[in-house]
Formats: structure tokens, C-alpha cells, sequence
């Protein structure tokens, strides 16, 4: 006769068949004891243990909870529910739960070092690195570790201690295609494009299906202006990923950049399609220079900023004390002589300090040049944080009591988003380097006018949307035209004839848009059009598509990349402005209107397709807006045989220049002004933030 087992022999059974894989015949036997024995806290472990082991992590964390509940729980189970915890992406409950662990069984390296991940996931990378530290000491010859430590320290833009760690890692295994692909990114940042390529080519070697190394290379090409060898890259990335997260809108962007429109359309089509059904299918910066609707932009915004941003407010606390002047933030990667800042400069120095303290965060890298010495002059406080913390900015300003952070960026190179998640003031606004929504409930508000944004737009902004009047754009009255104006010979123009201009980024140049150029030529013997010089391969492509139409390759002319005040000079060479139609002309619209340039813009339907228009009936120059392809094409050839009114709208610059409104720089500071404060009586008021019309 067989005795019934004891619990205890139970338990050991139901481990021995844990430890020797089967997991069926020790969960059965566990799943019974539970019922008889519910406060066993081992039970719960090893049914904790069997679920993970298959892959069933809500079960898994389910027992583990159950276990944690009970005085007997290991430090083992404790540690093993924070990492599960961290798996399932929730980090602030991991570390909860590894804390424990590491409380009850004293420092040791896994408990430590999973600390660091967890605070790492959230944005908390100084943190982090105190946890990685410890870690270190108890085990310095981790190479996870090491590249951990650099992951962290390259977010703080540290980075050449993040190469230094790098290279610890890669030391311990130099097999270790990860820290290959990490140290890649760092040289990039750092400008090393040549070397940032050959280890992510040793990265590929040691791991040639990596579909995300694969993207790195395509994105370190580019930079290095190799536009053929990044779209092989691409395909590459086509094959082994053809559903990875946001590949079709970088495969978009590089062919744009490349001016490759071989399938454009139907990329483009599949990408809108797929971002509109919520799919990860690019970024939302890649689709502003495409037909892609407001809508669309919002809810490829919305993905994008849950994916990469999500909310990590904490509640910002009330002020302290009562203040007579409100705080307001700027903060941007571009104080340098960028377009941002050569934008933004005299609205800063026309900021009134009277009624307002002004806070400059510097979260890019900085520069010695005349610019940048206006910005920091124009902030009551400048600082330069590049190296800190997405999450430590954010606590920095909140310690600083700012009432309103102003992101001058977006999600345009440099984007410090998380700063904002992390709620960087009670109110936060999107203001004027991103045309567009950001698609977070975090940003408050957008800037923009009311040629920019009707009433029947606003729900394309997850933001409320404040509308000053004139034109959401500050200029600076004082920007500098050199006085030597160059002749047509030395700019490689004609003598005579139609120069048509547009100084835009090569990638806003569109096929769609390109045929409507083409046919404007063909009807304009002897015209030319002037463009910004792109790379070799981008400029050779258009010449090509030139031909393919049936116009001479000749008669596109590169213009050479100057400093600013040369190349506004230049502009006196050309005799209209044609803009692009889906990201129109923002900067550089307004730059051509300073140098007495006349554009022609074709109204869109999202912000990006509706800056230039915005700019020209701020500047009294509404005759040059159409809102049809037919009326664009039409216009610019009337246009060009009417030689004496092109003169008519360069009189009429240079008579406005002195009273516009576009060019009225401490007007555009007192518009801003008024909107803060706006802004900030609503909250005050206990209001929800909501859209607002400012009256000057």
C-alpha cells in the first residue's frame, strides 16, 4: 500500500520535475497544492517560475505577486517579478520589486545591475548609472554592463565616455555586434561618419540579419552623402524586416532625400494607408513633404509619440510663493546660426523683462558664433544642458518653478521629447520648429494664425491650437544682407531671361510638384531655375528627370551653400520664388522676402503646405497665393512675361519692410507675450487649456 505524499514531498517533486523540464507534471501537482495550501509562498514561486519558463507572463507575474504577498517570499522570486515586470514594460513596479530583493539578500550584481535597466527604461539615466556602478563593483568584467553604462551615457550626450565603455565592453567580447552598433551611433553624433560606417560593417559581419544595423548603415550613408549605397542598404532592411517599425517612412524620406522617385506614389499611398490604420510606418517628420493629410499626420503622431515618448508626467506642484513675473522657457538644440535661432533671436532680445523672466535651455550642442551671443544676451538665464537627462531637465525646470516650456524643436533632429513627457512646466506649448502636431496630450498648445489653422482644422491637433494675429513666424529686423550684390555670370545664371529660384532642401522637391516645373520652363524659353545644391547624386537624379521631360539638364543651375548674409545678397539674381507645395518654404520664404524676392506659393491643407501663405499676406503680398496646381503653373508663367510686375512686388518688399507686420520683430514679442499670458490665466483659473485668439 502506497502512503499519500506529505506537502513538503510534493513540493520537492514538483521542483525535481521543474529542474528537469517538465513543466506539465509540476505545474498539475503545484496547481493542487495551491488550492490546498494558497500561503505557501514557495508553491507560488515555482508556479511563477514554470509559467515564465513558458512564456506566460501574466501568469507568471500573477503567482509571483501572490508570493510577494507573503512574509516567506525569496529575494530569488522578488527579483525574478521585477524582471518579468521590466519585460512587460512596467519598470516603476520592477524596481519595487527588485529593491526588495536586493533589501533582503544584500547587494548583488544581477539586482543591481537590473536596477540600472529599469531606471534606464524610464529615462532616469543618471540613476541608472549610480546602480551600474555598484554593479561594477561587485563584477567588473561584465561586458553587458559596460555597454549598458555607454547606452546611458551616450542619452546624456557623453559621448566620449560612452566610447570609452564601448570599448570595455567590446574588449570582453569582441564578438559583441551590439556595442559595434552602439559605438556607431555615438561617431555619428560626433560627426565620425566614415568610422561611425566601419564598425557598423564589422556589426553586419558578425551579424548580417540584423535588420536594425541595416537601418543605422542606410541612415550613416546618408550622412556621408552616399545616397545609392544607403538605398542598397534599405532593400536590405526590405528583406529582413519588411514590417520593422517606421522602415517604409525612413525608405521614404531616403529616397526623397535622394530625389529617387522610382514607386513614390505607391510608397507613398502605402505608408499614408498604414499610418492612418495606427501602424508604427514612419515617422511623422517623414511624411511632411508628402500629399499626406492633416489627418493622417496626426495619427501617424499619435503612434509615434506613444511608441517613443509616452506620458511620464509626474503632478507639477502649485508655485511656492506668489511672483509678479511669469517664467517662461525656450527650449531648443538650435541656439546656434541655425534657422531656429536667426528666427527667434530679435523676438528673445525684444522680450519684455519687465513682465516676464526668461529661461534659455540649450539642449544641443553649442557654438561660438555672432548668433549665439545674441541668444544667451537676450535670457535672463541661459544654461546649457545637452548632457543632462531628459528626465533631469525636466526636474530641473520644474525645480526653477517655470509656468510655461515652450519646444522649439519637435520631433526634428535633436528631439528631446521625453523632457516634456516628463512635464517640464504646468504648461507646455509646440511652437514653431515642427509644422506640424505632435500628437501627445502633454503639449497644451501650438502656435499658429490663422491662415495656418481654421476652425474646422483643430481636430487635426492633439494640441489646442493659440492663433496671434499676422503670422505665427517672429523674424529678426536686424538679419544682414551683404552689400556686394554678385552678377548673374558669377552665380553660373544667364544674362537675361526668366530666373525662377527655390532655395529649399532638396528633399521638399516632389515628382508631383517637379512636372509642374518642367512644364513652367517648357513654356518660358530661356528661363532657368536655380536650386540649392543637394549632393552629387540628388543633383545628377534631377537633371535626369529634367531630360526624362523633355527640358535640358542645363537649365537647372546649383546654387553653392554661403554664409547668410552672401547668399540673401545672391537673391537680387532671380526674378520669382516658385515654392513646393507639400512642405513649402518656412525660413527661407521669409528670407526671400527680406532680400526683396517675390514667391509663389500654392496653398496645401496641412501647416507645412500653408507657412508660405501665411508669410505673404502677412507681408501684403496675397496676389502671389493660389490654391490650385493649375493656378501655381498659370501664375508662374504670366508672371514671367510680365517682367514689370515682378518689379512692381520688389518695390512693394522694399516699401514694406520698414511697417509689415512679418517683419515687425517687437511686434512678434509682444504676440508671444500676450499668448503666454493667455495661456496662463486660464490655468490659473483652474481651466482646461483650450484654443485661444490673441488680440495686439
Amino acid at each position: 500500500m502506497t502512503l499519500p505524499l506529505s506537502t513538503r514531498q510534493q513540493l520537492v517533486l514538483a521542483e525535481q520535475y521543474f529542474r528537469a523540464g517538465q513543466h506539465r507534471q509540476a505545474e498539475l501537482i503545484l496547481g493542487q497544492l495551491a488550492l490546498v495550501d494558497g500561503k505557501n509562498s514557495r508553491v507560488h514561486e515555482l508556479l511563477g517560475y514554470v509559467c515564465g519558463n513558458d512564456g506566460r507572463l501574466d501568469e507568471c507575474e500573477a503567482h509571483l505577486l501572490a508570493a510577494s504577498r507573503l512574509p516567506q517570499c525569496s529575494a530569488e522570486a522578488l527579483f525574478y517579478l521585477g524582471k518579468v515586470q521590466l519585460q512587460r514594460g512596467r519598470a516603476r513596479a520592477a524596481i519595487s520589486s527588485i529593491q526588495r530583493s536586493v533589501q533582503q539578500a544584500g547587494e548583488y550584481f544581477e539586482g543591481l545591475h537590473e536596477l540600472g535597466v529599469a531606471h534606464s527604461s524610464l529615462g532616469d539615466h543618471r540613476r541608472a548609472i549610480e546602480f551600474f556602478s555598484r554593479a561594477e563593483r561587485k563584477k567588473p568584467d561584465s561586458y553587458e554592463l559596460h555597454y549598458n553604462l555607454a547606452s546611458c551615457l551616450r542619452e546624456l550626450h557623453a559621448f566620449d565616455e560612452a566610447l570609452v565603455r564601448y570599448d570595455s565592453a567590446l574588449a570582453l567580447n569582441p564578438g559583441f555586434s551590439r556595442a559595434l552598433s552602439g559605438r556607431a551611433s555615438v561617431l555619428l553624433e560626433l560627426g565620425r561618419a566614415q568610422e561611425a560606417l566601419e564598425n557598423l560593417d564589422r556589426a553586419l559581419a558578425l551579424d548580417p540579419e540584423n535588420a536594425t544595423t541595416w537601418a543605422d548603415r542606410a541612415r550613416c550613408l546618408e550622412a556621408l552623402k552616399r545616397e545609392d549605397e544607403a538605398a542598397a542598404s534599405l532593400v536590405q532592411l526590405s528583406r529582413l524586416a519588411p514590417s520593422q517599425d517606421y522602415a517604409r517612412g525612413y525608405r521614404l524620406l531616403e529616397n526623397m532625400h535622394a530625389c529617387r522617385w522610382s514607386g513614390w506614389n505607391m510608397l507613398v499611398s502605402d505608408t499614408v494607408a498604414r499610418a492612418d490604420a495606427g501602424e508604427k510606418a514612419a515617422p511623422p517628420y517623414t511624411l511632411l513633404a508628402t500629399p499626406a493629410s492633416a489627418a493622417t499626420q496626426l495619427a501617424c503622431a499619435r503612434t509615434y509619440a506613444r511608441d517613443h515618448y509616452p506620458p511620464r508626467s509626474l503632478a507639477v506642484q502649485p508655485r511656492r510663493t506668489a511672483r509678479a513675473k511669469l517664467r517662461i522657457g525656450y527650449f531648443s538644440p538650435d541656439f546656434y546660426d541655425h534657422a531656429t535661432a536667426q528666427l527667434t533671436v530679435g523676438m528673445l532680445e525684444h522680450h519684455d523683462r519687465e513682465r516676464f523672466e526668461w529661461f534659455g535651455f540649450s539642449i544641443g550642442p553649442t557654438a561660438a558664433d555672432a548668433v549665439t551671443q545674441r541668444v544667451v544676451k537676450a535670457f535672463d538665464h541661459f544654461v546649457n544642458v545637452e548632457h543632462e537627462s531628459d528626465s533631469g531637465i525636466a526636474e530641473m525646470a520644474r525645480n526653477l518653478e517655470l509656468d510655461i516650456a515652450v519646444d522649439l524643436n519637435g520631433f526634428n533632429e535633436g528631439a528631446r521629447t521625453n523632457i516634456f513627457a516628463c512635464r517640464a512646466a504646468p504648461i507646455q506649448v509646440n511652437y514653431l520648429g515642427y509644422p506640424g502636431t505632435m500628437g501627445c496630450d502633454y503639449m497644451d498648445y501650438i502656435v499658429a494664425d490663422s491662415h495656418l489653422i481654421g476652425p474646422d482644422d483643430y481636430r487635426h491637433y492633439a494640441e489646442k491650437v493659440i492663433l496671434i494675429p499676422g503670422s505665427y513666424q517672429p523674424n529678426d529686423d536686424k538679419k544682414q544682407i551683404a552689400a556686394l550684390v554678385p552678377d548673374r555670370a558669377a552665380m553660373g545664371l544667364p544674362e537675361d531671361g526668366i530666373v525662377f529660384a527655390n532655395f529649399n532642401s532638396i528633399f521638399k522637391i516632389t515628382p508631383d510638384l517637379f512636372d509642374v516645373w518642367m512644364r513652367i520652363l517648357a513654356k518660358t524659353p530661356r528661363s532657368v531655375l536655380w536650386l540649392l545644391e543637394g549632393s552629387e547624386g540628388s543633383s545628377a537624379a534631377l537633371r535626369s528627370e529634367a531630360a526624362r521631360r523633355g527640358i535640358s539638364p542645363d537649365r537647372l543651375v546649383w546654387a553653392k551653400r554661403l554664409p547668410l548674409p552672401q547668399h540673401l545678397a545672391r537673391h537680387a539674381c532671380a526674378d520669382l520664388f516658385l515654392d513646393t507645395f507639400h512642405y513649402n518654404a518656412h525660413t527661407t520664404c521669409s528670407d526671400a522676402l527680406w532680400a526683396g524676392l517675390p514667391v509663389l506659393t500654392c496653398r496645401g491643407d496641412t501647416f507645412a503646405s500653408r507657412v508660405a501663405s501665411s508669410l505673404l499676406r502677412t507681408s501684403d503680398l496675397s496676389e502671389l497665393v493660389v490654391d490650385s496646381v493649375p493656378a501655381y503653373e498659370s501664375a508662374a508663367v504670366t508672371l514671367a512675361e510680365s517682367p514689370e510686375r515682378l518689379i512692381q512686388f520688389r518695390e512693394r518688399l522694399a516699401r514694406g519692410k520698414a511697417h509689415a507686420p512679418l517683419f515687425d520683430t517687437s511686434r512678434s514679442a509682444r504676440c508671444m507675450e500676450a499668448a503666454y499670458e493667455a495661456a496662463w490665466a486660464r490655468h490659473t483659473n483652474g481651466m482646461r487649456p483650450d484654443h485661444i485668439h490673441v488680440r495686439v
